[in-house]
């Protein structure tokens, strides 16, 4: 038997606000890359797909995104500015990503190597946006 008056309500902790906010950020970061990289492969006509691809930006996208909420929940809870300094922990975690992807030598081609770096790179800088701005902005709403 159904009863149609149960309430489903529950008190949300710091730590589960943090990681439904990492998870829902990682789905919005794993669709924006998904975009960006059939964008770009349409645009450029970039072909090699063994390392990127829809797979590979599935898993590590969603996994390392909802892996920051959980780090930002970690940072909120025990510093008092911990949105603040997750925040910056996270723009130079990006910054050093970009940095680190400009040596990366995929191809013997130089051409396709530029094109690879392209890639990772928007799919980096598209998945610290979403760790930076939106797991603080929905930890903050209730409402969303």
């Amino acid at each position: 038997m159904h009863n149609k008056n149960m309430n489903h309500d529950y008190e949300s902790t710091e730590f589960s606000k943090s990681l439904l906010a990492g998870v829902f950020a990682g789905i919005t970061a794993t669709v924006l890359g998904l975009i960006y990289n059939s964008w770009f492969r349409s645009t450029v006509g970039f072909p090699l797909s063994e390392i990127i691809n829809v797979s590979t930006i599935i898993f590590i996208v969603i996994l390392m995104v909802t892996i920051a909420g959980l780090i930002f929940y970690l940072f909120h809870h025990f510093f008092k500015q911990g949105t603040l300094i997750f925040q910056l922990a996270a723009i130079l975690s990006t910054i050093l990503m970009v940095v680190a992807t400009m040596s990366i030598q995929r191809s013997a081609d130089p051409i396709i190597s530029k094109e690879f770096r392209e890639l990772l790179i928007g799919i980096i800088c598209i998945t610290g946006a979403c760790s930076i701005f939106i797991i603080p902005f929905l930890y903050k709403h209730d409402m969303v």
